[in-house]
């Protein structure tokens, strides 16, 4: 073999396996690139679980509460209308102290409900935020897993 041909193969040789050293090196960085992304995607996911499963907590928590309040003014509300059915003409003035007082405790029970109707309202809105990230992390995850060839199933 002429030392031409010698150096053109060499060449070759060293051409070659600069590209494959290359190519090599790509791959590694790709799959940790990958790895760190599922990672981060995991540790994601792990955190909003946590935090829908907290909220769906305070929501059933706030969710009963609401409904124990709900029995105190509907008991409020037949006292008061006890005291409006005792004469057709109106509440007796023996009776209208208690009345009055009774009266004015619902209106502020119905004030605390409304409140605590609002809580709820906006725990159920944040509880459906955390919801849909992590549904949105987890598809993200299925997404990048699949794109890397790991099975989900």
């Amino acid at each position: 073999m002429s030392p031409l041909a010698r150096r053109i193969l060499a060449a070759l040789l060293l051409l070659s396996g600069a590209v494959l050293a290359f190519v090599g090196v790509q791959r590694l960085v790709e799959r940790q690139r990958t790895t760190r992304e599922i990672t981060r995607l995991r540790d994601g996911l792990y955190r909003a679980r946590t935090a829908a499963d907290r909220c769906r907590g305070s929501l059933a928590n706030s969710q009963a509460s609401l409904e124990q309040l709900d029995l105190v003014v509907d008991s409020m509300r037949a006292r008061v209308d006890s005291f409006e059915a005792l004469d057709a003409r109106g509440v007796p003035e023996a009776e209208y102290d208690e009345y009055l007082e009774t009266f004015d405790s619902y209106n502020d029970s119905v004030a605390a409900w409304e409140a605590r109707a609002r809580r709820l309202r906006a725990v159920d809105a944040s509880c459906r935020d955390a919801i849909r990230e992590h549904n949105s992390l987890s598809d993200s995850l299925r997404q990048v897993l699949t794109e890397a060839g790991i099975d989900t199933g």
